[in-house]
């Protein structure tokens, strides 16, 4: 669990609590804007422990490092098709896509008054809105918290998916869509959106390793043949 600039003790130690509640252990804090004392304690009750443990760190990389895949989350969700950034999935979908999986997962929640930024967002693997209602969909974040816990606690015990690929193969399939991208001549600003929706359509999905293996192969193919023909073009 990662908390971005918090702005309450109240709502650190009432996330305290619901981790406790549903099995979780580890928290870090970036930049908390104000420190951990009594009153987030009180709001902690039998999560005091855990509280005891966080990690402050200045930075949200320094709470990422050593990270398989990481949850951004959300109240503000694109009204257009083109704001890729902000398309997200719903809690029992991520928890879904996650049941079973190996390696290790932060799920991220920002300040109380904004929330996460667009550049704290690109930083996710993918991004997680609860549904509410249109006359007021803004949740607490220890609220919004304790319904995420709830939906990936439901599917934590079940079996693992023994042929989930591995991240660095998501990445290689990644870099080699990206090196496509490079060879279509896409400016800047569609590259990164390009790489956004790819990204977005592989989080979302449930591959498995053998489903990656054959794509990157064939991209690979195509990448290695289009730069024969670049080559031979050129000369």
């Amino acid at each position: 669990m990662v908390l971005v600039e918090l702005e309450k003790e109240g709502n650190i130690g009432s996330i305290a609590r619901s981790m406790r509640n549903f099995s979780l252990t580890d928290l870090y804090l970036v930049s908390p804007k104000i420190p951990i004392g009594d009153e987030a304690y009180r709001y902690a009750t039998r999560g005091k422990g855990i509280l005891k443990k966080a990690r402050i760190v200045q930075t949200l990389s320094d709470a990422l490092r050593g990270v398989d895949r990481v949850i951004g989350t959300t109240a503000i969700v694109g009204t257009s098709s083109r704001n890729i950034l902000r398309v997200p999935i719903d809690p029992t979908q991520l928890a879904s896509r996650l049941a079973g999986t190996t390696g290790s997962v932060a799920l991220l929640f920002g300040r109380e008054s904004t929330g996460l930024n667009n550049k704290e967002l690109q930083q996710c693997d993918v991004i997680v809105s609860i549904p509410a209602s249109e006359g007021y969909n803004v949740l607490n974040v220890a609220t919004a918290a304790s319904i995420m816990f709830y939906e990936l606690h439901k599917v934590r015990q079940r079996r693992p998916r023994l042929l989930e690929p591995s991240q660095q193969s998501v990445e290689r399939l990644v870099s080699i869509f990206n090196q496509l991208a490079d060879l279509a001549d896409l400016p800047p600003h569609r590259k990164r959106l390009v790489d956004r929706a790819f990204r977005n359509v592989l989080a979302k999905s449930v591959v498995s390793m053998r489903e990656v293996s054959l794509i990157t192969g064939v991209l690979r193919r195509i990448r290695d043949k289009a730069q024969l023909i670049s080559s031979q073009t050129r000369t």
